[in-house]
């Protein structure tokens, strides 16, 4: 059995510990956790010793408590990902979504894994989490890149009508194939690139298809008919898993070198040494780099990170070694060496919800954090979106639940924004106190994030 092997059965074993215990903690992280002692020489769990850091002792509050709270990886996991991202079984990124994050085992498999894979559409893909496609090719060794597959069938008895709408197997690439093929029944091949072991790169053909092929969008477009008695392989083959490119169909290919010749994807759930382009946290904060993240700001249905939860995560994954392949959760977190920890200036932009009363930083986090879940952009709960650019002049208009028409946010008259009315569940006010929690009921805001608010609707609810 391999050392790799190895170490994954003992990440398993403690899993099964911290599941047990309920998140354990130990004085020293060097210290095997409880019910390992077995381990030869006393040696700590996964994959050797656990390294050692100099402890942070400067003044920064949200960096001391993180410290204190949140000292090892294994710490991180048990109290803030699992109460975040998985806390019910079979619900969120316990058991069901991917990535499921409710054990330290599948916390530390996020580390370099693909993110993107279970996206439910094609809109919810983030660009840079797009992988290089598959090839295609008609047999005369010019491959193109798969953009996008999409299989069509047929409606009912319907005459088929040549077109691009027409039912078949379409496939979309990046560059065009030759014009000369359509109409000719051919033989087309799909193609990937497989590293063997030793490091040994393969080109395979996994698929063939023999049919009538029909070009569109000179060349870029091609669509193989699909006979009847050829339905069930073409969906079976559909299933099995097709890299595609230009996943969102949106016509960037994420995993190619943009104008500049720089690559930006793929990224990974989490990178290695890089907390800014690690896809987990581009959905904690709903952008990366500035580029919005597709979907809603996690966690959906759960408090929302702390500053030091945050400060916690973007240390733990700038800690990590990119040329490194395992990890030891129970490592002390690098507080003292971590850049988010030694700029103080750095540390208001890691909360989901900032901080202070203005809109930009507290505000519209906030509400899009607590509200976004339901009211998103793709199929928001009565027509109302709380999220997004145009998310103030949302707050500015009537209200379309409201009898009275009351806006949403009232500048300077809490008794009048039918928002607030709702967050604090008036009584005046028919239907539920908002947000409600889709798991646990109840979501009412915390008094201090009410109070930021209240504040904010005072002061004229001011556009920062």
């Amino acid at each position: 059995m391999t050392n790799r092997r190895i170490g994954s059965l003992l990440l398993i074993c403690a899993s099964l510990v911290a599941c047990q215990d309920g998140g354990f903690r130990h004085a020293d992280p060097g210290d095997p956790p409880p019910g390992l002692e077995w381990l030869p020489d006393g040696g700590a769990p996964f994959f050797g010793p656990t390294r050692t850091v100099t402890p942070y002792t400067g003044s920064e509050a949200a960096v001391l408590e993180a410290q204190a709270a949140l000292p090892t990886g294994s710490e991180l996991q048990a109290e803030v990902i699992i109460r975040s991202c998985g806390p019910i079984n079979g619900v969120c990124h316990n058991e069901k979504e991917y990535p499921d994050l409710h054990t330290p085992a599948n916390f530390a498999s996020t580390i370099g894994a693909p993110c993107n894979i279970q996206s439910g559409t094609p809109e919810g893909v983030f660009d840079r989490c797009e992988r290089t496609g598959d090839r295609f090719t008609f047999d005369d060794n010019r491959e193109v890149e798969i953009g996008w597959v999409e299989y069509i069938p047929p409606e009912g008895d319907a005459m088929v009508v040549v077109g691009p709408d027409m039912p078949g197997l379409h496939m979309h690439f990046s560059d065009p194939v030759a014009t000369s093929y359509d109409g000719r029944y051919t033989s087309g091949r799909f193609v990937r690139t497989f590293v063997r072991a030793g490091n040994t790169v393969e080109d395979l053909t996994y698929f063939r298809y023999e049919q009538r092929y029909r070009i569109f969008d000179d060349g870029h477009h091609v669509v193989a008919e699909v006979p009847g008695y050829l339905a069930n392989a073409i969906q079976s083959f559909m299933a099995s898993g097709i890299e595609q490119g230009d996943l969102n169909r949106n016509g960037v290919y994420g995993a190619r070198p943009n104008v500049m010749g720089v690559r930006t994807g793929p990224i990974s759930m989490i990178r290695a040494g890089d907390p800014e382009t690690s896809y987990l946290v581009g959905r904690l904060r709903g952008h990366m780099g500035g580029t919005p993240v597709p979907g809603s700001r996690m966690p959906l249905a759960n408090e929302p990170f702390s500053v030091p939860e945050m400060l916690a995560l973007f240390c733990f994954i700038e800690g990590l070694d990119p040329a490194v392949r395992t990890v030891n959760l129970f490592d002390p977190i690098d507080y003292n060496g971590c850049s988010y920890a030694q700029n103080p200036a750095l540390l208001d932009g890691l909360a989901v919800e900032g901080s202070g009363t203005g809109f930009a930083s507290r505000i519209r986090p906030l509400i899009e954090a607590n509200c976004s879940g339901c009211h998103d952009d793709l199929d928001p709960e009565e027509d109302l979106t709380l999220q997004g650019s145009g998310l103030y002049d949302r707050l500015m208009m009537p209200s379309a639940q409201d009898p009275m028409g009351r806006p949403l946010i009232d500048p300077g008259n809490l008794a009048n924004s039918y928002l607030w009315l709702k967050l604090i569940g008036d009584p005046s006010i028919d239907g539920l106190r908002m947000p409600i929690n889709p798991i646990a009921g109840s979501g009412a805001l915390d008094m201090d994030k009410l109070d930021d608010i209240r504040t904010w609707i005072e002061n004229g609810a001011p556009n920062d």
